[in-house]
């Protein structure tokens, strides 16, 4: 008899919580995955795997007279496609609605108890919207059951803005409101602004009333003017006279929304990075002409290691993740965290679903990049590259360590590198790649590929002769001059095989006499590196390999350490080291040493402002590993500010000091290696008119601009035609230079991932762009900049819209 298992849920209202609770019971049900998003009329979210749901209630019962959701009475339940909706009653005080999330409620791992229940809670959202509940589950067995359901929520009276997400200090909007009226009369509906000081309204009123009729929807509008920087809320009430419920009670609502509003100018920032162990003391001098109240300092300390992952993390997060290495590179730092607690014991289980669940969404992901026949490439499509697949494999194998990770991918990644090995025990250069990861410097030099990818099957437990072959190649030929960076892949090639001590010494011995040192400072540079990141990144990717070959053989922890306070020294003030190679490497390099042996820190740190105590944090066993932020803010750039750190106790930690400031646009600088202009064929349009802008990329270099990234700013209140973008894709396909390999939009920006621009080389893309209401604002900034050579960029100057009411 085959086993068999029911799903249900239970969805309740608490009286008191104002939460949704979900029941799931079924027979020795042993996981679940559950997922709450908002259908068709609210905006889908969360990640698409299971199924489920069952059976909702609202209130305490289904034959409960009353219920309170949110503060508001509710009676005459009805049973609505699987869903128990709730029709209002009567309304003491208008409800503020501020809590739109889009997606209300992700878990991949539900755990019952033995008779196959559990309970979770679940805050509900204001949206005004059709919820889709979505669960699997399955029992010790492995049966599934799975199911879905909706849940409604609704009023019959609201109103919604529709806010642009960021403005620019001195922008002016004319924001929609839409009135709906789904009750049975007709209704005057005054609206209130709540007034603010971050913004003023330009020949306006704070209050309008609007006559709405039955089942319709009526519309009004404000126009203001952004006067301060910040993140700020909008608030509007609403109340409907003439449209009383049975209790004779006016319909009213209360909705709030956020906004922030950006400087009129280039963010610039001042960097300190260093190792507190008494007191040190930095002084941060602004210009005199940064725009006022745009200036902030920020102090940072990171007393253990995990502190540092979690800034990385967050960082990675916010950048492009396009491809497959920068996929791989935003799931690592939740791989390396994960690993970390597991092995501190500092797990609790609330992190470690959350970062489960990371990690689930980030292997699929990298699934989808694997090429059929074997091997991985950028954006999926064949040939596989051999690097690419290497440092796919390295992860997949630390993956498994944390999370289920299928045993025969590694298998049959790992037989496809060896399938490649040539007879001498080298590996050939891949005679097709793109320029984004395999240089050609990686692609000629035969040594370094052959001791990347043996590496990589060493450390990821490959049993075979490919990784004996290989060392006797790497051996023959380390005798030549080689680069720092490739000594830094060797040096952990020896150091994971261990089998002959005198290959190791003789490879660890070389790694150290490529170094540069100064004073309490070691590092290695490189001119390029597998993902041709040059310059300061490049040179944070080599010292964190050498810094984990040193520490992998245990020699020389006195140049490990110093190589370790320069790693320290260059992250910058997005808790980033340039690239997400860099950064995935400084934080392997961070974990490594805590391997080793790492100080348990405790005492007083006292944050000093000009002189004045601001801050005091006491260091505890249950906060060392934690990030600390202090944030001060409106710092008057006409005079320098003097940060001091003070701190007694056992131990030391790490800690940065970050200056923000922006300062007015000025003309681009002459000269640069990569430049942009965009340009609008008009700016001053009417209200759904389109604009046409063109957007002009130019490489001077002497040499190819590889893995190109154009970012388009979206002006506010407008909306992107993508087709244009989709339209340059299919047209550049076959290209060797401007070739739009793939491109992705937020509400704000345009991102497009070119493979490589020849020398000299200029391209005009042009799209067109929807006015959606009046407004008079300017574009975001667009930008051009090498990922893995961010210094390499340029930034356009965003040039001001105006589009008036048609």
């Amino acid at each position: 008899m085959r086993d068999r298992a029911v799903l249900s849920a239970v969805l309740s209202v608490d009286q008191v919580t104002d939460a949704v609770e979900v029941e799931a019971g079924a027979m020795q049900v042993q996981t679940m995955n559950a997922m709450v998003a908002p259908m068709a009329a609210g905006v889908p979210g969360g990640i698409g795997g299971g199924r489920g749901g069952g059976i909702f209630r609202v209130g305490r019962g289904v034959n409960d007279q009353k219920a309170q959701l949110n503060g508001r009475n509710f009676s005459d339940l009805e049973v609505v496609n699987g869903a128990i909706l709730a029709k209002e009653s009567s309304a003491p005080a208008a409800h503020v609605r501020s809590y739109f999330p889009e997606a209300l409620y992700i878990n991949p791992e539900i755990i019952t108890d033995k008779d196959g229940r559990a309970s979770i809670v679940i805050p509900m959202a204001d949206s005004i919207t059709t919820w889709r509940m979505a669960m699997i589950a399955s029992t010790q067995q492995g049966a599934l059951g799975t199911s879905t359901s909706s849940l409604k929520v609704f009023q019959d009276f609201f109103v919604d803005l529709d806010l642009p997400v960021t403005l620019t200090q001195g922008d002016r909007v004319s924001i929609p409101v839409a009135i709906y009226n789904y009750s049975d009369t007709r209704g005057d509906v005054n609206l209130k602004l709540q007034s603010d000081d971050w913004f003023s309204l330009v020949e306006d009123a704070a209050e309008k009333s609007v006559a709405v009729d039955s089942a319709r929807v009526g519309s009004s509008q404000f126009t203001l003017e952004a006067r301060r920087i910040g993140k700020f809320k909008l608030t509007l009430a609403a109340r409907m006279q003439g449209g009383s419920d049975r209790a004779g009670i006016d319909r009213a609502d209360v909705v709030v929304r956020e906004i922030e509003v950006i400087p009129n100018g280039r963010e610039q920032s001042l960097v300190f990075n260093g190792r507190l162990e008494n007191a040190v003391q930095h002084e941060l001098d602004f210009p005199a002409n940064s725009i006022p109240e745009a200036s902030k300092i920020f102090v940072r300390l990171y007393p253990g290691p995990m502190s540092q992952v979690v800034e990385g993390m967050d960082a990675i997060l916010r950048m492009p993740n396009g491809c497959f290495e920068q996929t791989s590179s935003s799931t690592y730092p939740n791989v390396l965290a994960l690993d970390y607690m597991k092995r501190t014991k500092k797990l609790t289980p609330e992190v470690h679903a959350k970062a489960e669940g990371f990690i689930a969404n980030g292997y699929q992901r990298l699934l989808t990049f694997e090429v059929p026949g074997g091997g991985f490439s950028w954006f999926g499509s064949a040939p596989a590259n051999k690097i690419l697949t290497a440092y796919g494999l390295m992860e997949f194998y630390d993956m498994s360590k944390v999370h289920d990770v299928d045993p025969k991918l590694i298998s049959r990644t790992q037989q496809w590198l060896a399938s490649q090995q040539q007879e001498d025990g080298s590996w050939k250069p891949d005679t097709q790649f793109i320029n984004e990861g395999a240089t050609n410097r990686y692609n000629s030099d035969i040594l370094r590929i052959t001791a990347y990818l043996s590496w990589a099957l060493e450390t990821t437990g490959y049993q075979g002769p490919a990784v004996e072959k290989a060392k006797d190649f790497v051996e023959k030929h380390i005798a030549a001059k080689v680069d720092a960076y490739t000594l830094a892949v060797v040096a952990n090639f020896a150091a994971d095989y261990g089998a002959d001590r005198e290959f190791t010494r003789q490879a660890i011995q070389m790694l150290l006499d490529a170094r540069t040192e100064k004073d309490e400072q070691v590092w290695w540079s490189a001119e390029e590196t597998s993902v041709y990141a040059t310059g300061p990144s490049a040179s944070v990717e080599t010292t964190s390999l050498a810094v984990q070959a040193l520490l992998q053989s245990g020699e020389a922890s006195a140049t490990a350490r110093k190589a370790l306070t320069y790693i320290a020294s260059k992250k910058d003030a997005y808790g980033t080291w340039g690239t997400t190679q860099a950064t995935i490497m400084a934080l392997r390099a961070l974990l490594t040493a805590t391997e080793k042996g790492a100080a348990d820190v405790r005492g007083t740190v006292v944050v000093l402002l000009n002189g004045k105590p601001a801050e005091k944090l006491e260091l505890t066993p249950e906060n060392n590993d934690l990030l600390h932020q202090f944030v001060f803010k409106n710092v008057e750039p006409q005079s320098a500010s003097t940060v001091g750190l003070q701190f007694e106790g056992k131990g030391g930690l790490a800690y940065q000091i970050v200056g923000s400031y922006y300062l007015p646009w000025d003309e681009k600088a002459a000269g640069e290696p990569l430049s942009i202009d965009v340009a609008y064929d008009r700016t001053h349009l009417a209200q759904d008119d389109i604009a046409t802008a063109s957007a002009t990329v130019r490489n001077n270099l002497q040499k190819a601009a590889n893995m190109v990234m154009v970012d388009l700013g979206i002006p506010p209140g407008f909306d992107l035609l993508s087709e244009d973008l989709q339209d340059y894709q299919e047209k550049s396909a076959h290209r060797k230079s401007g070739h739009l390999s793939k491109f992705s939009l937020t509400a704000t920006q345009a991102l497009l991932y070119f493979d490589s621009f020849a020398p000299g080389d200029v391209f005009t893309l042009k799209y067109r762009l929807r006015a959606r209401f009046p407004i008079r604002a300017r574009t975001f900034k667009s930008q051009v900049y090498e990922y893995y050579d961010p210094e390499i960029a340029s930034v356009a100057q965003p040039v001001q819209l105006e589009v008036r009411k048609r």
